[in-house]
């Protein structure tokens, strides 16, 4: 089993609410809320590269230090801890998306890290909630074929 650790402040971004600039997290929630606004699906998809920019670079640096590119059939455990108790689990595992999505992205010396988050590529997805962590919220990713 591999572990890759992606600290939960990569899903955190600055977004204007209320009139005033603020550290959001980009869980389930806020995701719909910004596909209602308008140019709704213009303003998702620049959080989404956005949050793909910070996880990309872990993943390239676990695979120079060697952890092996995703194979066929492999199945995921996430083990998540939160800064507070204040979002919901089904909130912050929406961000599987963004992770696999970066996952895919990821590539070092044309090595890409996951070709493809399909059926063929992930069959399973664990998520546990592991505690209160507000020195280092996380999320603990190990994955087996």
């Amino acid at each position: 089993m591999t572990k890759l650790v992606i600290p939960l402040t990569a899903f955190i971004l600055p977004m204007k609410k209320q009139g005033k600039l603020r550290m959001v997290k980009m869980t389930l929630n806020n995701w719909i809320m910004i596909h209602g606004m308008k140019a709704g699906r213009m303003i998702a998809n620049k959080r989404k590269h956005q949050i793909q920019a910070k996880i990309m670079p872990v993943v390239d640096r676990a695979m120079v230090n060697g952890v092996a590119p995703i194979e066929k059939n492999t199945k995921f455990k996430f083990d998540w801890y939160f800064p507070d108790r204040r979002t919901d689990l089904d909130n912050w595992t929406f961000t599987h998306k963004f992770i696999f999505d970066a996952f895919q992205a990821s590539s070092v010396r044309g090595q890409v890290f996951m070709p493809n988050d399909n059926l063929n590529f992930v069959v399973a997805t664990y998520d546990d909630f592991r505690g209160v962590d507000k020195a280092n919220p996380r999320v603990e990713i190990d994955w087996s074929d």
